[in-house]
Order: C-alpha cells, then structure tokens, then sequence
C-alpha cells in the first residue's frame, strides 16, 4: 500500500473509532435518562384526562372496535394501528401503566435518535451527546399526557432528519423514507404532516436542477411565508394569533431567501419516490382502517373536518408579545445588511453563529417558557455554510429541510400552545447543531488564538449546560416521585401522586363500584371506566363532548341511556371550565339530561358522583 494510502486508511479507521465511541456514550447516557425518564413517566395525573381518551380508543379498537365514528373523531388511524400491533405483540392490555412504559420508551429512543441525527449532520461527538440531552429534556413534556400522539410524531419528525442525512449517498431510499414519514403523519394529525410535507415540499424543490429549481423555489417560498397568515386567517383579530402569524411568516421567507441564494445539490431529487412512499404508508393504514370497519365518511371527518373546526371548539393561547416580532424584523434587517453573514470576517460570523446556536438551543430547553419564540427567526442560519472551501458535512439539501421543518412545525402551536410546544421545541434541536457546527468550523478557519479557544470550548460549554439542566430537573423529578403516594387503583398502581389527590380517585371508583351499573362523564374523563373495569355506555369518548356533539347527536344519546338501570354520572365542574375557556356550555340534550335528571351522591375533590333523582 501506497504511503498516501496508508494515510487514507488511517483517517477512515480514526473515523470509525469515532463513530463507536459516539455511539456507545450516547447509548451510557440513555442509560442514565431511563431511571430519571422512569420517576417522572410514573409521577402524576391530570384530571383533563387526554391519557385516558387515548388508552379507551385503544382498548376499544383491539376488542374490534372501528377506529373512527361519529363520536371519535380527533385522531387518525395510524397512532392506534401502531400502537394496537405494539400492544399484540407485547402481550399486554392497554393501562395506565402499560401505556407509561410505551411512552417511556418512545421518549428515550427520540432522544437517542436526535443525538444521532446531530452526529450524522455534524460528526461532532460534544454537538451530538447535547443534543441528546436538549431533546430528553423538551420531550418531558410527555408525562403531561402519556399514550399521546405527541410521542410518536417527535419520534418520526427525528427519523426524518436521521433520514435525511443519508441523502447524499442514498438518495432515492432516503426520498421513500422521507415520502413514508411524512404520510404516517398525515394519518395522525393532519396538520402535522401537512406542515411536515410543505417543508419537504420546500427542501426538494431547493434540490432540482438549476431550470426547475427556478421555477419552483420561489414559488414555494412564497407558500413557506404565507401559510402563516392562511392558516390563521379566520382568527387573525386576535392579538396572539396576528402576532404569531407575523412571526412565523418572517420566519419563513427569512428561511426561503437564505436558500434561494445557494446553489442546489448533485443528487437528483427523488420526487416520484417520495410521493411513493407517502402513499404506500397512506394506502396500508387507510386500508386496515376501513376494512376495520370505519366508514370513509368519518375518515374524512376525523382527518379533515374535525381539524379544520377545532380553533373554534377549543384554544389555548401562546404568551406572545409585540416585542418578539420586533426582534423578529431586526434578526432580517440584519441577515439582508450583511447579505447573510457573508459581509462580516470570519471571526465576527462565526461569533455570531455560535451565540445564534447556543440561543437556539437554551430557548428549547426553557420550554414552554415563550423564550423558545426568539429562536424562530433565527433558523435561516443553517441554510448558509460558512464562507471557504471546507467540505459542508451537513449538505444543502438538509440545510433546506431542517430550518424549514421547524418553521413549519411551530405552526401547530396555534390554536393550542400545550404540548404541541415541546414538537416545535423538538425541531429546533439538530438546527441548533447544524449552527453550532458551523460557527465553530468558521472559528477554526480564523486562524490561530482567540477564535480557535472560542470554538474549542463552545460544545463542551453547551453540553455542561444541558447537563446541569438535567441535574437540576432530575432533583425535582426525585422529589416529587419519592415524596408520592401510590394511585392504587387497577391498572395504575405504581403511580405517584398526592396522598390526597390518591385518596380522592380511590374513594371515587370504590364508589362508582358500589353505586353504578354504568356510568357516563362531564366532560369526559376515560380514565375512570379503566379503573373501574366498566366499558363506557355510549360510544362517546371525546373529552369536549360537551361542545362538540350538536342537538341531533346529543339526543340520540339520551335515548340510549334512559331505559339504563343504576346509571350514574362523573362531573368535574372543574375540568369543564378548562374546556370550555370562559364560553357557557350549550344547553343541548345529553348535557340537561344530566342537569336534570340527576342529584349528588358524593364528592371526591374535584369530582360529584350523580345519581338518578329517584335512584
């Protein structure tokens, strides 16, 4: 072998000791989130009860159950598919703490997984254990409500990235998996694969050849900067929404330039391949769903319809201020005075990256904080690599999908900033490693001293960072888990919560035991037909049946539960006025069926136990 040989084979086996240690350090860490990860899945319970609602369909559909009807229709098939056939093959039924340990499992792999993606994006062994440690952190925000959706699409929204990194060497694969990710999501929330797609939209357009790519980039980066303001249009005399919808579309085109100014990759884009995959994946889940027994009226329903009027059914608005869209405009004003960072030496740009990326990722761990806001308008960062002839690691085709996915991605906060926080969180994290990397790649060009130490010490800085974040998290999960009592109640036995909270729940099923054949919930709270072994007496599950349910629908109910012997109703005054946001509840059929026709036989907390007035 040649000396120049020799020396090739040297840099590809330090390349490959490096891959393993990263790869074993990242799996050590895992190791170390699963006991923290543990305490804090298995601490709490929240009376909204959306864990439940998930944990009822799911029972429902592996008992043969159609997925979708009328009374179902929030979520699409594909969640319930996955999790039903994880369910089979594990062998266990669908519990509180059955579904806690999936949960906890999903949260782990998402976290190992963005930690790879950001090796594979930066090939920076300090960059991708932080990373690790960004995206344990922002997706604690499941144990808020285990057996959620949320879970899975931070899951599959990582291995889009992961999937993505591949581009350059598997380019037709990597557009299937892409195609595949993105249809999976449709089919869960709508709205999430459709923001999902429009990135992905975006990112091949920026890949075609220099004829198509001119025709087609600018038009979707006018797509990118308007979706804002057209999603939002019918509520945009809110405060919070006009300002949000400003902020994301300054987000965007800032986004769209900055990749309208590169030039586009070698590989073809595999648009064919891509649309294949999604309607593979559309095509099978659809399919099982129908042949499940649920109707394609209510596929469409649930997909489409429901989503479409849910800002008018329930909001939870984001803290926002006038201010954030002024920074906003000063972050573009900026990127256009020094023609994204070109106009700036090399020292000063890569300053500026690096402050961009450690904001970057601080604002997602600060979440759901409205800090994380101040990273949006930053994204378009990563489209640009850093001036000179260094090979880019990252590749301009995820330079394109990654800011674009976390612009896009943010759009679901609106009109409910819950946990949809923590996937907009989720997607910032390897965009703050692609920038990151190149701020300090661009120290390291600037030549020896100062520059160089700043780059050197930037990662580790960043990773102490996250790790006592982690630190001071892991001592309040402690002592919240071990200063708990048990919920002991079935299915949820090792659940840690208030003495007095427990107290409540297990005097309320005791009596629902002793005092119920059956029983419906205002609104609903499906947790307790699980504890209780019952199965619900209507083919209500929907938590805000309340408000969603019209005359027509509600009055069917009634007929189906007047004849009901022993018949019993669960309210949460309390649990309703969250719902119902200030608004009055209609005065429709079911809800004065239950005003009228029913006293109170006991109260647990929070919770009446309701009777029938002659029971």
């Amino acid at each position: 072998m040649t000396v120049r040989g020799l020396a090739v084979q040297r840099r590809e086996d330090r390349a490959a000791s490096r891959r393993t240690v990263t790869l074993l350090v990242l799996a050590a860490v895992t190791g170390v989130f699963a006991p923290v990860a543990y305490m804090a899945m298995f601490t709490g319970f929240h009376s909204y009860d959306d864990e439940g609602y998930f944990l009822i369909v799911l029972r429902d559909y592996l008992s043969g159950q159609p997925l979708l009807n009328p009374s179902v229709p929030i979520y699409g098939p594909f969640f319930f598919e996955t999790m039903g056939g994880l369910f089979k093959l594990l062998g266990v039924a669908p519990s509180h703490e059955s579904g806690r340990y999936v949960t906890l499992a999903i949260w782990l792999v998402a976290s190992l997984s963005a930690g790879l993606s950001a090796y594979r994006l930066t090939r920076r062994f300090w960059l991708a254990v932080g990373a690790e440690f960004v995206a344990f952190q922002v997706l604690r925000a499941l144990t808020n409500e285990p057996m959620s959706p949320t879970g899975l699409i931070g899951l599959l929204l990582v291995s889009m990235v992961a999937a993505a990194s591949f581009r350059s060497a598997r380019p037709r694969a990597t557009a299937v998996v892409i195609g595949s990710i993105v249809g999976a999501l449709c089919l869960i929330k709508i709205n999430v694969g459709g923001f999902a797609a429009i990135a992905v939209s975006f990112a091949w357009a920026a890949s075609l050849a220099p004829g198509r790519r001119r025709q087609l980039l600018p038009l979707m980066v006018v797509v990118i900067t308007l979706l804002p303001v057209a999603l939002m249009a019918s509520l945009l005399s809110r405060d919070w929404v006009a300002e949000y919808a400003w902020l994301l579309a300054l987000a965007g085109a800032a986004v769209g330039i900055a990749c309208l100014a590169a030039a586009g990759d070698r590989p073809p884009a595999s648009g064919f391949a891509l649309a294949g995959g999604g309607a593979i994946v559309v095509v099978i889940c659809l399919g099982v769903a129908l042949v499940g027994g649920s109707r394609a009226q209510d596929l469409w329903d649930g997909l489409v319809l429901v989503s479409l009027r849910f800002p008018s059914m329930f909001m939870f608005p984001l803290d926002i201020s006038i201010a954030v869209d002024v920074w906003a405009s000063a972050v573009v004003v900026m990127a256009l005075a020094t023609r994204g960072l070109t106009l700036l030496s090399a020292s000063t740009a890569g300053r500026l990256r690096l402050a961009a990326g450690l904001l970057i990722w601080l604002s997602a761990l600060l979440i759901p904080s409205s800090v994380f806001l101040l990273a949006l308008p930053l994204l378009w960062i990563a489209c640009i690599p850093p001036a000179g002839n260094v090979e880019d690691r990252v590749g301009r085709y995820c330079r394109c999908l990654v800011p674009a996915l976390a612009v896009t991605e943010a759009l679901q906060v609106y009109p409910v900033a819950g946990t949809q926080l923590a996937i907009a969180g989720l997607s910032l994290v390897p965009a703050g490693a692609i920038v990151l990397h190149d701020g300090i790649r661009q120290l390291q060009t600037a030549g020896w001293g100062r520059p160089s130490l700043f780059a050197a010490s930037a990662a580790p800085a960043a990773l102490l960072v996250n790790v006592l974040v982690f630190l001071a998290g892991g001592y309040v999960v402690l002592g919240a888990f071990t200063e708990g009592t048990r919920l002991g109640v079935p299915g949820a036995e090792s659940i840690r919560v208030p003495a007095e909270q427990a107290s409540q729940l297990q005097g309320l099923t005791d009596a629902i035991d002793r005092s119920c054949s059956g029983f419906i919930t205002l609104p609903g709270m499906n947790s307790l037909y699980l504890w209780t072994h019952q199965s619900p007496p209507t083919n209500v599950r929907a938590e805000i049946w309340m408000l969603t349910l019209d005359d027509m629908q509600q009055g069917s109910l009634v007929r189906q539960l007047e004849s009901r012997p022993r018949l019993c109703v669960v309210e949460n005054q309390k649990v309703v006025d969250f719902w119902a946001q200030g608004r009055r509840v209609p005065n429709r059929p079911l809800v004065d069926f239950i005003r009228v026709g029913f006293v109170e036989a006991g109260t647990f907390g929070d919770y009446q136990l309701l009777v029938r007035s002659g029971d």
